[in-house]
């Protein structure tokens, strides 16, 4: 599993330390990756709109504050797996910035690439 973040290296580092995620971090602040995968920029709607509202209250509820924007805040995230031959398992390409796929496609796909 790898995160890859727009932020400058110290702040993904700081990012990941601080989530304590037991994967890779890599950072792309010019956006290659995101275009080779084709994600695209979302408009005011798909990033801040009442799409994304009740995500935001859930994760404020549950502790979570969102920190310092780094890179491109319309840029609309993804989520990709690949088997170990590197065929494409799943892929997800958000409709809103909130729009994430459920944990339980993403180890089904990744159960799937074994």
């Amino acid at each position: 599993m790898v995160l890859v973040s727009m932020a400058a290296p110290p702040q993904t580092a700081e990012f990941c330390e601080k989530m304590d995620l037991s994967f890779e971090c890599l950072c792309d602040p010019e956006q290659h990756a995101y275009r080779a995968f084709g994600l695209r920029r979302g408009d005011i709607l798909e990033v801040a709109g009442p799409r994304n509202w009740g995500s935001g209250i859930r994760a404020m509820l549950e502790g979570h504050r969102q920190g310092p924007t780094a890179g491109d805040p319309m840029q609309l995230p993804g989520a990709f797996v690949f088997d170990a031959s590197g065929r494409l398992r799943l892929a997800h390409y958000a409709s809103a910035s909130a729009d994430n796929p459920p944990n339980e496609a993403l180890l089904e796909a990744l159960d799937g690439g074994r």
